[in-house]
């Protein structure tokens, strides 16, 4: 599905040069309209195979489909703009892409984080944070540094959030070019 959105936005833009980001993702959305509701219709604990159905069952989780289908706001309502906003303050493009990462952390249920531990840790994760948002939006090297060791000593992995994020740094280009 990510890889099929990410070439779809790379032919809209050869296709239809100059397209501005809101309209790019208006076609996501009305693309994938209805999607979660056909993706997941039918799908029961029982019959569940998928970690994206299994998670939807459980919690009602959409993951990235539900992003789809809603013009990924999790990218347009954080990611983005924590992005843009590092750059402004003079940050660099890795810099600023922490803090679009862990914005997107926040703002969104990473599901590869939950595969690799459960809901409880996911949802721990998410408030350790928002915890450190609130302190800096823009967290020093040596904080991240420790956010980085404490999840591989537990073997956590934010996938969906760093795809997120790559969409987030296509989209960021895409506006500057």
């Amino acid at each position: 599905m990510r890889c099929f959105l990410l070439e779809y936005f790379m032919v809209l833009l050869v296709v239809f040069p100059g397209k501005n980001v809101k309209v790019v993702l208006g076609e996501c959305a009305a693309m994938t309209k209805g999607i979660v509701e056909h993706d997941f219709r039918g799908v029961t604990e029982e019959n569940a195979g998928t970690t994206g159905e299994k998670l939807y069952v459980k919690y009602g989780i959409t993951g990235i489909r539900g992003q789809a289908e809603k013009g990924v706001p999790a990218v347009m309502e954080a990611g983005l703009p924590a992005l843009e906003r590092g750059l402004k303050k003079g940050l660099s493009l890795e810099q600023a892409g922490c803090a679009a990462l862990l914005a997107l952390m926040v703002s969104t249920v990473d599901t590869n984080l939950i595969a690799r531990s459960n809901r409880e840790t996911q949802l721990q994760v998410t408030e350790e944070i928002k915890e450190i948002l609130e302190r800096n939006p823009y967290p020093e090297e040596d904080m991240l540094e420790i956010l980085d060791r404490a999840f591989i000593s537990k073997n956590l992995s934010p996938g969906g959030s760093a795809d997120l994020l790559a969409f987030t740094y296509f989209l960021y280009f895409l506006k500057e070019q």
